[in-house]
C-alpha cells in the first residue's frame, strides 16, 4: 500500500502481492520439450546417479527475508543431493514480462509462482508450465479440495495453488468494545457503513481501504460459483443492481458520511494504510493476510490495542449465493525445459505439503488438507499472541468461507480501474459507472473471441 502501483496491483490479479528480482542459478535447456516427462518415471531421485548435487532455481515474488529463504534453506539441509535457489521477481507488468522471457531463454528457471489467473493462463498456452498430469502420485483436488480446480486449464492442472487467499477486514478490537460492537461473523455494506459512521472520529476514519478493494463485494456478488463475471448470455455482468448500490454506498460513505478517506485524496496523499491501522488512525483497514507483516511487527509500529479480524462484507447482507474472490493461489508451476523435472516435482510437493511453513509468518494460510494447520497458526501469531483476538481471525481465515477465483483479464481491470476513478471523483454517477463498467467488459469480451 506504499503507493499508488501497489494498491492497483489488486485489481487485476485478486490474490497478488507485490515485489523484486534477483539471482540465477544452473542453466535449463531449450532443446527439452514439454512432453518428455514420463508418469513411470520414479519422482524419488537419487543422489548415486550424480555425482554434484541437482541444481535449480524457484522464482517468486516474495522477499526473500519473508520466508522463502527460510523455505529453501530448510530444504537443502535436508537435500544434500538436490539443491534450490530462490529468485525474486517482481509481481508487476515488467516483473512478469522478465519472468516469461526467461522462461523461454537461457536462463535458469525450473519452477516458479504465478499469481494470477490470466499470465498464468497464458503461460500454459506459450507452453512454458508443465503438465502435472504427468505426475499420478500427488492428487490436488483432493490436498488441495473443490476450490483448486479453478485453476485447471484444459481440465489439467500445470501448477499447484498452495495457499489460500481472502481480502477481508481488520478491526481495532478496543475501538469496537468502546462503541458496544461486536466483531461482525456476517455483514453487508450497510452494516459497513454504518460501522464506520459510528467508529469514525477525531482524526480517525471510521475505515480505510485501497482502490482494488471496492470491487470486491461486485466481483464476489456476480461469481457465484464461477469463474467468469457474465451473464448467462455470455454478456457482462457489470450492470446489475447490486453494483448500483455497491458504487453508492462507497461514494455516501466518503462524501456524505466523511467515514472513509475520499479516493481524490488518498490517490493525492498515497498514505500507508497498514501503518494508518496500527497507529490507531482507522478503525477498520480492508485487506489482506499480508498485513501481517506490519500487525505483527511491534517493535517497529507499536500498538496498545487487539486486532480483530471480520469476513469481507457482502452487498447484501442476507446474499445466500455471494462469494468470496480470492480462492486459492500461489500457483507453484515447473517450466517444460528444466533439465531435472523429477526433482522439481519432489520440491513442489514437499513445499505444499509442509515445506512452505516459514511464509505462514507472513499471513500466508496453506491449503493443502496435509499440511500442520497448528504450526502455521502459532508461527503466524509467535510473540504477539495476546495482541489479536485469535477467535475471529481463525473463524475467518480457517473457516468455510465460500471462494471463487476470478479470471478478469488484465486489460479489463486496468480499464475499469479508470472507471472506478471517475465514479469516486464523482465525475461518474454510480449508475452511470455500472454501465460504463460492463460497456469496458463487454468490449474486451468481444475482443478475445476475434
Amino acid at each position: 500500500m506504499r503507493n499508488r502501483k501497489w494498491m492497483r496491483a489488486g485489481l487485476v490479479a485478486l490474490v497478488a502481492v507485490p515485489l523484486a528480482l534477483v539471482g540465477c542459478g544452473g542453466k535449463g535447456d531449450n532443446n527439452q520439450t514439454k512432453g518428455t516427462v514420463s508418469p513411470t518415471v520414479s519422482t524419488e531421485p537419487s543422489a548415486a546417479a550424480n555425482k554434484d548435487p541437482i541444481k535449480l532455481t524457484m522464482w517468486g515474488g516474495v522477499p526473500p527475508e519473508n520466508g522463502p529463504q527460510a523455505v529453501v534453506d530448510n530444504w537443502n539441509k535436508d537435500n544434500p543431493d538436490i539443491q534450490v535457489e530462490y529468485v525474486r521477481y517482481v509481481n508487476d507488468e515488467a516483473g512478469n514480462l522478465k519472468l516469461d522471457t526467461a522462461l523461454i531463454s537461457s536462463q535458469p528457471v525450473d519452477m516458479f509462482m504465478n499469481y494470477d489467473f490470466s499470465v498464468y493462463e497464458k503461460r500454459i498456452k506459450a507452453g512454458n508450465a508443465l503438465d502435472l498430469s504427468k505426475f499420478t502420485d500427488y492428487n490436488v483436488d483432493d490436498k488441495m479440495g473443490t476450490g483448486a480446480s479453478l485453476w485447471k486449464v484444459d481440465g489439467k492442472y500445470h501448477g499447484v495453488p498452495t495457499s489460500k487467499g481472502l481480502s477481508f477486514v481488520w478491526l481495532n478490537k478496543d475501538m469496537l468494545d468502546a462503541k458496544g460492537l461486536p466483531v461482525p461473523t456476517d455483514w453487508g455494506l450497510d452494516e459497513f457503513r454504518d460501522y464506520a459512521n459510528k467508529l469514525k472520529g477525531d482524526k480517525v476514519w471510521g475505515a480505510a481501504q485501497s482502490d482494488y478493494y471496492f470491487n470486491v463485494p461486485i466481483n464476489g456478488s456476480i461469481l457465484k460459483q464461477s469463474v467468469v463475471l457474465t451473464k448467462p448470455d455470455g454478456t457482462s455482468a457489470f450492470d446489475n443492481p447490486l453494483t448500483v448500490k455497491a458504487l453508492h454506498v462507497y461514494s455516501d460513505m466518503m462524501f456524505k458520511d466523511k467515514s472513509i478517506m475520499p479516493h481524490t485524496e488518498q490517490l493525492t496523499s498515497k498514505p500507508a494504510l497498514d501503518q494508518m491501522f496500527v497507529k490507531g488512525e482507522t478503525a477498520m483497514l480492508f485487506s489482506t493476510a499480508q498485513i501481517f507483516r506490519t500487525t505483527n511487527n511491534v517493535k517497529d509500529y507499536p500498538r496498545s490495542f487487539k486486532v480483530a479480524a471480520a469476513p469481507a462484507p457482502k452487498v447484501n447482507k442476507d446474499q445466500t449465493d455471494y462469494i468470496n474472490a480470492g480462492g486459492l493461489g500461489d500457483v507453484l508451476s515447473i517450466n517444460p525445459r528444466t533439465k531435472s523435472p523429477e526433482a522439481a516435482w519432489k520440491f513442489v510437493k514437499w513445499y505444499a505439503d509442509g515445506g512452505m511453513l516459514p511464509m505462514a509468518a507472513g499471513g500466508r494460510v496453506p491449503s493443502s488438507k496435509d499440511f500442520p494447520v497448528d504450526q502455521a497458526v502459532s508461527l503466524m501469531f509467535k510473540g504477539v499472541e495476546n495482541t489479536y483476538d485469535l477467535d475471529s481471525i481463525k473463524r475467518v481465515m480457517f473457516g468455510n468461507i465460500p471462494v471463487g477465483l476470478s479470471t478478469l483479464d488484465k486489460k479489463t481491470g486496468s480499464e475499469q480501474q479508470v472507471v472506478y476513478d471517475n465514479i469516486f471523483s464523482q465525475k461518474l454517477t454510480p449508475e452511470e459507472g455500472a454501465k460504463e463498467l460492463a460497456r469496458v467488459h463487454n468490449e474486451n469480451l468481444q475482443s478475445s473471441k476475434k
